[in-house]
């Protein structure tokens, strides 16, 4: 990993312990996705399995977890995964013309698409995690009581879903803006430069 990724790295574990630390805004509202999936587009599969992991251990140290973060913990690095074999920068549809706007479009709808899924994979996971691991006896050992389980973790997933859909989105469209305005103001900054020495 390249020493220069290693602050931007930081930068979104510090958002991720954050989020589900000081600013939780609520049950699964949260920005561990967004900062995986971002360090998976960019920075690549160690980036997108460090994120989480990193922010997962560090939050968790602070508000406690129970024996579910196998599951919580797990379904992150495979939101990692899956989020660098869809979003990876290396992907062969990203290497040409990486700063078009219909490419950074494809991102977004992309990020938007993962962020879904991502909701999706860590509902269906981290709910039958809640059922294997039922230490109270809430739900029976059956398909009928895994149902119940999936069913009672209904409320969750709509609220991780639209704070994914919208935590996900913005933060592709933001990082998307600033590197299409980046990109211009070089191109702009060369042709002025250009300009003024002929």
């Amino acid at each position: 990993m390249k020493k220069d990724n290693l602050l931007p790295l930081l930068f979104l574990i510090i958002l991720a312990v954050i989020f589900r630390t000081a600013w939780h805004f609520g049950d699964n509202i949260e920005f561990v996705t967004s900062a995986t999936l971002i360090a998976s587009a960019y920075f690549g599969l160690k980036g997108g399995l460090l994120v989480p992991f990193t922010a997962m251990f560090i939050s968790d140290v602070m508000i406690g977890n129970t024996n579910i973060f196998i599951f919580t913990w797990s379904a992150y690095l495979i939101i990692g995964v899956l989020g660098y074999r869809a979003l990876g920068r290396k992907n062969k549809k990203f290497k040409k013309k990486n700063d078009s706007l219909k490419i950074k479009g494809i991102i977004v709808i992309k990020a938007m698409g993962m962020g879904i899924v991502a909701s999706l994979w860590f509902y269906l996971w981290t709910n039958f995690g809640v059922w294997v691991l039922d230490s109270w006896g809430m739900y029976p050992k059956t398909i009928h009581g895994l149902i119940e389980a999936y069913i009672m973790g209904l409320p969750f997933l709509k609220a991780n879903l639209i704070g994914n859909i919208i935590l996900v989105s913005f933060s592709f469209i933001f990082i998307e803006s600033f590197r299409l305005l980046w990109r211009n103001s070089e191109s702009i900054f060369r042709n002025i430069k250009h300009s003024t020495d002929v």
